[in-house]
């Protein structure tokens, strides 16, 4: 009978350490504190909080200060880190099938971004799974223009131009080379350094990502046409999934989708306000010529050829392009 007794009150315990689990998710985003992407992380914690009874929070780590991606794929991995707001770069670091949706000129409109996102989610999901990561959201970083010193109107500009590239970016690297741009690598932090110091005299953002990082105040063009859609999501390590109940592991996915789709409405608004900004700041707008730009859109659709089968299956290059088509023609 005691031994009885014994179970049941184990049991009883059991059942209610797990059901008052708590858990604090290590959370990096290379974002600066105060930008939009740091207050809705911060909007999300604070709801995921208050659903959970305080049971599970975030502990964010906002401006990079827990290293570049790779540094924080790399800390994800040995379970230092438990989520982070990636890049395109960092997601495709992990799963580099993602990149396709970096393509320059694929886009036109967030219309085309939305549907092409859609069709591929599934399987950019089951990619990140595979590799040990659930994938939470979307969480785009908005249409980019090149920021520069000199302004950019022909191809011929584009000769010779200092411009950063991500460390070990593929996709912008074979860009470069394409247009017989110089790269210089650099860790994100460092731009801003190397835009003061004329190491660099170009670098390539969305607007609000420009003004966030302080970009703007050492360039004085940017170009109206839009070199590609930045990509981004929030992930999760399926260690850290897995230290959640089931009923806490719904309510992160549930707040994830809630504040990732919040994220983008907001980023798309406000990168369109963005511009007022710049031009407020000083900055020009620059119009590449139509035979130029003509030209770049062709040479960076042989881009697109050239890594296919690098980062993404020529299956999938054709899937996207077809979706984009289809949307495009509605």
């Amino acid at each position: 009978m005691k031994n009885i007794i014994a179970l049941i009150a184990a049991l009883a315990i059991s059942f209610l350490s797990a059901q008052s689990f708590a858990a604090e998710i290590k959370f990096a985003i290379v974002a600066p504190e105060g930008s939009t992407w740091s207050k809705i992380v911060r909007e999300w914690n604070e709801d995921l909080k208050v659903k959970t009874n305080g049971q599970v929070s975030f502990k964010i780590y906002a401006g990079g200060v827990q290293g570049d991606e790779r540094d924080v794929i790399r800390k994800m991995k040995i379970g230092q880190l438990d989520a982070a707001g990636f890049t395109g770069l960092g997601l495709g670091i992990i799963n580099s099938e993602v990149r396709v949706l970096e393509l320059p000129f694929l886009f036109q409109n967030y219309k085309e971004v939305d549907a092409v996102t859609k069709k591929l989610q599934p399987k950019l999901k089951a990619g990140f799974a595979k590799k040990g990561f659930e994938f939470l959201g979307w969480a785009e970083a908005g249409f980019v223009n090149i920021f520069s010193n000199k302004p950019i109107a022909t191809l011929k500009d584009l000769k010779g131009v200092k411009m950063w590239m991500w460390e070990a970016d593929p996709l912008v690297k074979a860009l470069c080379d394409e247009f017989g741009i110089v790269p210089i690598p650099l860790a994100l932090a460092d731009v801003l350094t190397s835009l003061q110091t004329n190491l660099i005299d170009a670098a390539y953002a969305p607007p609000l990502g420009a003004i966030a990082l302080q970009w703007f105040t050492r360039t004085k063009f940017y170009t109206k046409d839009k070199l590609t859609n930045s990509t981004g999501a929030f992930l999760i390590t399926k260690r850290a999934m897995n230290k959640l109940t089931l009923a806490q592991q719904k309510i992160l996915r549930e707040t994830a989708l809630k504040y990732s789709k919040k994220l983008i409405n907001k980023t798309r608004a406000e990168n369109a306000q963005s511009y007022t900004a710049l031009a407020n700041a000083g900055l020009k707008p620059v119009d590449i010529e139509a035979a130029s730009l003509e030209e770049i859109r062709t040479r960076s659709q042989k881009v697109w050829d050239k890594l296919s089968g690098q980062l993404y299956s020529p299956e999938l290059l054709l899937e996207v392009k077809q979706t984009v088509a289809a949307t495009r023609g509605q």
